[in-house]
């Protein structure tokens, strides 16, 4: 498929010749890793809780492996999609970093937080719109650890530990309903973790090496369903020649995660109250792969050329075994297998001149290569025991045709951009940065998008008494929806037997007319440094979300169920507050701290007419100026709005505490402004037990959903009641005890004893365990989309550098 027509081509090159780059990119705010206190989880993203403004990470689930979800300034119709995340890349590259559609595991935990120097935050649109359709919600950089040069130097950190469920109460977790018996013995009391790190790293002339090794085993809070990763990693920067560099990184992960409990595979299957719902087997294995190539080739001082190149690689296996006592006589057996390659080929050219003292000047153009290919392949087959059952997965033996069933897909996209940014630098003090970014995806009917951005920024420090600078800029960027909507959905649902498909059902067809939803953001931002020990910024942005993609629901004689349109307008805004405070700083006793502060609205601008008959037909309570998250639900005949989904208010404190030889260090998040909804247990109708409505049994509300069954029948969920989630959490705390000069006899060039405790205190007076367990802020009945406890732990450690 063409990507570049020949007035495509005369387009770019206007593009690149009117604005002169995605490797000058300056990150809004950096967190190097060593400075924060510690996570006891496998998950990275964790351990950016409560550290940047604007950015939350939802810890929704306490099963080990698995994903935060994780939001950065990001907004979507859909609270569930992938595409509300930010993107992820590792020393520039970007990487797959949403979970597995078949296994769950976090692709994050591939990597380990001793690998990492730094973490990046990139939200500010003339930083956005040079990475264009890849990060309409921002950008999270981690920067690898290099090689130090001179002798060689060991690292090796271990550590060990236990998790637990505090306050557990089976009659009221959300993890199990079918046995109160059954769901005291899925949680273990305590479990055991234990990571172990060793790195061997230095250099010369030549350049600098790091290679090391990790391992990170959790047993998990819910019992024999534990998760291990590890993974060997190598960083290597070689100096060719005096104008020639070149640096290879390699991270190699495996993982591993169990399942043994009924529950966590599928929380309403049909079976009722049982008193042992473990599974015979549920494997999920995953293998990922990073690896990059960078070559910087320097003609002069001022005047340099950047390729890299960079393969983001994963596998992912499920072999699958429910017996009969969880499906009523019936045994289920089935196998999935995902593969995802992301390539990625960045190439850049970067010329700095200064004119004089007063004047300089930088630009950088550019071109990046990304080709996806995503693809699935399950199987599963459902019998009777009567039929003699199966002990095998790989293949499903001793079905026939009308007892399995098996799908197929594959996802490609070849994304070529085109950009260039100008950076000018007048006195120290004006900034002027211009971005533009053309991106052309084989996706789209219409391939072409542009996205430019300008800012403005005043430093006052360099010539008034005024410690500030002040920043603005507005530009563009865009969001791609799901390739199905481009392509259509074309399934195959039909039997399988002797390895053949027998029919293939398409959904809907393909929408030619769908494009990137077009992102307007204006950012303004304020610093303040107060004296030589704290520095203030506030900020403010504003987003306008244009032209989603959405489903009008067909009628039957059209043969499909769906067609696409486009439309609909959102906005998301907000001020966001950083507080940075070096209070003390000596030698025997320092302090330091960090606040930030996140205050957001969402609302609705613009919905499509007669919403009855479309996907958002949940929306159809709202009027402009509601927030697109808020919770619907019916009273009566009438849509209402009954709570507000996302928190208004939410964000984090951190301090650091050195005295003497003795680190501490914790952790603040707290959240306001969101609420839940409890759907009723008890309370699921269908239109014949209406009758009066609701409520119709003791302890509900008013409040109800309706949930289309199809052929014209309906089911009822009552509503229990609506709580709000606010809470304040002890996220992490860390001490750390630094042995300094006693060990040098051994060789030892540092040593510290650790101690890190994580999630030891939430206050909140939701009724659950967590009050971040529900991914869409409601709590089901049949607990689709509610995460399992969230353990506490606390890990003790010990690093050594010879």
């Amino acid at each position: 498929m063409k990507l570049l027509p020949k007035d495509v081509w005369k387009f770019t090159v206007a593009v690149l010749a009117s604005f002169a780059g995605l490797h000058s990119i300056q990150a809004q705010e950096v967190l190097v890793l060593d400075s924060l206190p510690a996570t006891n989880t496998a998950s990275l993203e964790n351990l950016l809780q409560g550290q940047a403004a604007g950015l939350q990470v939802k810890s929704w689930t306490g099963t080990a492996g698995s994903q935060s979800i994780i939001n950065l300034r990001g907004l979507h119709l859909n609270t569930t999609d992938e595409s509300t995340m930010p993107l992820f890349m590792v020393n520039g590259v970007p990487i797959i970093a949403n979970p597995s559609a078949v296994t769950g595991i976090n692709p994050l935990t591939y990597y380990s937080a001793e690998q990492i120097e730094r973490v990046e935050i990139i939200k500010d649109i003339d930083q956005l719109a040079a990475l264009g359709v890849q990060a309409p919600n921002g950008a999270i950089n981690l920067i690898i650890k290099e090689g130090t040069s001179g002798p060689l130097h060991v690292h090796a950190h271990a550590a060990a530990g236990v998790d637990y469920v505090a306050g557990f109460d089976a009659g009221k977790d959300a993890f199990y309903n079918y046995h109160s018996a059954s769901r005291e013995a899925v949680y273990a009391k305590q479990s055991l973790i234990q990571r172990q790190h060793i790195s061997v790293d230095g250099g010369g002339d030549y350049g600098s090496y790091l290679f090391g090794m990790n391992n990170y085993m959790a047993s998990g809070a819910i019992k024999d369903a534990g998760f291990q990763r590890q993974n060997l990693f190598v960083n290597a920067k070689y100096k060719i020649a005096e104008p020639f560099s070149i640096q290879f990184y390699t991270n190699l992960a495996l993982a591993d995660r169990d399942g043994r409990y009924a529950g966590q595979y599928n929380r309403d299957l049909s079976g009722t109250e049982v008193a042992d719902e473990g599974f015979f087997m549920d494997d999920n294995k995953n293998v990922g792969l990073l690896s990059s190539m960078d070559l910087v080739y320097r003609f002069s001082p001022n005047f340099h050329l950047r390729s890299v190149a960079g393969l983001s690689y994963e596998t992912a296996g499920r072999d699958l075994y429910i017996p009969s006592n969880i499906l009523d006589g019936e045994v289920l057996a089935g196998s999935e297998a995902f593969k995802r390659q992301m390539l990625s080929v960045h190439t850049s050219l970067n010329y700095t001149h200064r004119f004089s003292e007063l004047l300089n000047l930088k630009v950088t153009v550019g071109n990046q290569i990304v080709n996806s290919d995503y693809r699935i392949t399950a199987v599963e087959g459902m019998k009777g025991l009567e039929s003699g059952g199966s002990d095998y997965v790989k293949v499903v033996t001793g079905y026939n045709a009308n007892q399995a069933k098996a799908y197929s897909d594959s996802e490609r996209e070849k994304l070529l951009s085109f950009y260039g940014t100008l950076n000018w630098d007048y006195k120290q003090k004006f900034f002027l940065n211009m971005v533009a970014r053309a991106d052309g995806s084989s996706l789209y009917q219409n391939k072409w998008a542009l996205y430019p951005a300008l800012s403005l920024v005043y430093d006052l420090r360099g010539d008034t008494d005024l410690p500030a600078r002040f920043k603005v800029g507005y530009g563009k960027t865009g969001q791609r929806s799901g390739p199905e909507q481009y392509r259509g959905e074309l399934v195959g649902l039909g039997d399988y037997y002797g390895g053949n498909k027998l029919g293939i059902t398409q959904l809907y067809a393909p929408f030619t007319d769908a494009k990137s939803v077009d992102i307007y953001q204006f950012d303004a931002k304020v610093d303040v440094d107060i004296q030589s020990y704290l520095r203030m910024e506030l900020g403010y942005f504003n987003k306008r979300y244009r032209d989603f993609t959405y489903m009008r629901f067909l009628p039957n004689i059209q043969g499909l169920d769906y067609a696409f349109e486009t439309g609909a307008a959102l906005q998301l805004h907000g001020l966001e507050m950083n507080a940075q405070g070096q209070w003390i700083r000596r030698k025997a006793f320092s302090w330091a701290s960090n606040l930030n502060v996140a205050a957001y609205r969402n609302s609705v601008t613009e919905l499509p007419a007669d919403l009855q008959q479309t996907s958002l037909t949940h929306l159809s309570a709202l009027t402009t100026g509601d927030r697109i998250s808020s919770l619907v639900a019916y009273e009566g005949s009438q849509s209402r709005i009954i709570g507000n989904g996302q928190p208004e208010l939410f964000g984090g404190l951190t301090n650091d505490l050195r005295v003497g030889k003795v680190a501490l260090g914790f952790t603040l998040t707290y959240s306001f402004g969101a609420d839940a909804v409890l759907e009723s247990y008890e309370s699921a109708y269908v239109a014949e037990q209406l009758q009066a409505g609701f409520p119709m049994a003791t302890g509900e509300t008013a409040f109800y959903f309706k949930n289309d069954l199809g052929k014209e029948s309906f089911r009822y969920q009552g509503i229990e009641r609506i709580e709000s989630v606010d809470f304040v959490r002890l996220g992490r705390v860390g001490v750390a005890y630094h042995f300094g000069d006693d060990l040098q006899k051994w060789k030892i060039r540092d040593a510290a004893l650790t101690l890190t405790g994580e999630n030891l205190w939430t206050f909140s007076s939701y009724s659950g365990l967590n009050p971040e367990e529900n991914i869409t802020c409601i709590r089901k009945a049949d607990l689709g989309y509610t995460g399992t406890a969230l353990p506490a732990s606390i890990v003790l450690g010990m690093k050594l550098t010879f």
